[in-house]
């Protein structure tokens, strides 16, 4: 159903827009409100002032805003003071983005993202307008661009669209939690309670501060553990709740020649991709997950990609590690996925060793220098031999017809799984140290997200590292 006619958004864009300006103000707004002498009427009527600037603010960006679809193309028209045209061709349209937050939730309406290929950020941005003209729109750009030789077609946090269902998988809540616990997140939890405790003497009444700071210096050792096992617990319990809450509802589905993902429960989005938009898979297993046998499973596309997942997506996120190889046959037929079938050589050992065992020496060399730590603080160099022993034994790689897979890293374990047509760039670098050797290390950059990834393995057999440059050439 092509748009014509200007529209305007839903009243809810008021609202958004408000909050988003009062936030800038509020502590000054506060500041002044509990500040000054009683009854100063210049006092109250400031604090009016700065209330009713935004609201009338918002009520005119709401007004002085339509947006419509013509042949061609999709049209903004804004500006508070000054009017703004923008005009965004249908076939450069790279994403569209359609998420419900809490306050789109409630007033059952979604935002819409648009962004153009090459664009640094979205270029159209709706905050505000009903469930089906947001799909109205989307499929109104989606049509358009079938239309197109060379079409592009990503969206993020998308609305779905009826049509039959390929495959469709969903995840238990149970598989959630064991997901939550295995996620290792707990440093994110660790840092928001960290962030908390150092507000802490500010939100304490000062004589129950001062007490708790006494009866902590009176603390064991064991006391100390205690409270940090504690913390550790409440930490584990903090991380695993956002993760279950991040992907409840979890659901993947092959629709066509298109993957749709959904998941959230306060916030909901949904990601769909078209296959053939696909730059690459990557499959992480931390170290809790490599114990028990699962992995998470993320898919790289062109477009605007998910910040908490370092511009991914995931496309499953808790998935046994034996099944990872029947998954991606069904949902994603156009990835080929193998074991791991070269390892770095047994040479390649004594060069990881070497730079891990430096590495540690050096860190605890400036321990030693704080005061009640002695010479036992070198004993973190086992550490370093550990984590060196993990990145040796995790540094491999697979080479098939069109497909190149690359496995590195020290406590998370990453494999990249690359199809050849979507490698920009291939490099083998080798070092001084590793030409006496024998060794060399690969590098391979994708385009996904806005400035793509690059996948690594160092320490390989030149022989094999050549291998790979001949394939690619």
């Amino acid at each position: 159903m092509m748009m014509f006619e200007p529209k305007r958004q839903h009243p809810a864009y008021i609202l958004s827009v408000f909050l988003e300006q009062i936030k800038n103000i509020i502590i000054p707004l506060i500041i002044l409100l509990v500040s000054g002498g009683k009854g100063s009427m210049f006092q109250y009527l400031f604090a009016i002032l700065l209330v009713v600037l935004p609201v009338a603010s918002a009520i005119i960006k709401w007004y002085r805003f339509t947006y419509y679809v013509t042949e061609d193309e999709f049209r903004i028209r804004s500006g508070l003071f000054v009017i703004e045209n923008t005009f965004i061709q249908k076939e450069r349209i790279q994403s569209i983005s359609i998420n419900a937050g809490f306050i789109q939730q409630f007033f059952n309406v979604v935002s819409v993202r648009i962004e153009t290929a090459g664009g640094k950020k979205a270029e159209g941005i709706l905050n505000a307008i009903p469930k089906d003209e947001a799909l109205a729109l989307k499929n109104e750009i989606l049509n358009s661009k079938k239309k197109k030789v060379e079409s592009v077609v990503t969206e993020e946090n998308s609305v779905q669209v009826d049509s039959s269902i390929d495959i469709s998988l969903t995840i238990e809540t149970k598989k959630l939690f064991l997901a939550g616990i295995t996620s290792f997140e707990v440093g994110i939890a660790f840092a928001v309670l960290a962030s908390l405790f150092s507000q802490i003497e500010d939100l304490l009444p000062h004589s129950l501060y001062v007490a708790i700071y006494n009866q902590i210096t009176t603390f064991t050792y064991m006391m100390y553990f205690i409270a940090f096992l504690g913390s550790l617990l409440l930490a584990l319990i903090f991380s695993t709740i956002r993760y279950i809450l991040k992907f409840a509802n979890f659901t993947v589905q092959r629709r066509d020649n298109r993957i749709i993902i959904s998941r959230g429960l306060f916030e909901k989005n949904e990601f769909t991709v078209s296959i053939k938009r696909i730059q690459g898979v990557v499959v992480k297993e931390g170290l809790l997950r490599q114990l028990f046998g699962y992995a998470t499973i993320y898919v790289e596309a062109v477009g605007m990609g998910d910040k908490q997942e370092q511009g991914r997506h995931v496309l499953h996120p808790f998935i046994k590690t034996k099944d990872v190889q029947l998954f991606l046959k069904n949902f994603i037929p156009s990835i080929h996925y193998d074991e791991i079938s070269k390892r770095a050589p047994k040479r390649a050992r004594k060069t990881y060793y070497i730079r891990m065992i430096l590495t540690f020496l050096l860190i605890a060399s400036g321990i030693v220098l704080l005061p009640f730590v002695q010479f036992w603080a070198y004993g973190i160099v086992l550490i370093g031999i550990f984590i060196a022993e993990l990145a040796y034994r995790n540094a491999g790689y697979t080479l098939l017809d069109r497909t190149v897979i690359l496995q590195s890293g020290y406590f998370s374990r990453t494999t990249a799984i690359l199809p050849k047509e979507r490698i920009q760039v291939l490099i083998g670098e080798q070092s001084f140290f590793q030409k006496r050797a024998r060794l060399k290390s690969i590098y391979i950059t994708i385009l996904s997200s806005q400035y793509g990834h690059t996948y690594q393995v160092r320490h390989l057999d030149e022989k094999d590292v050549n291998r790979m440059i001949g394939w690619f050439s």
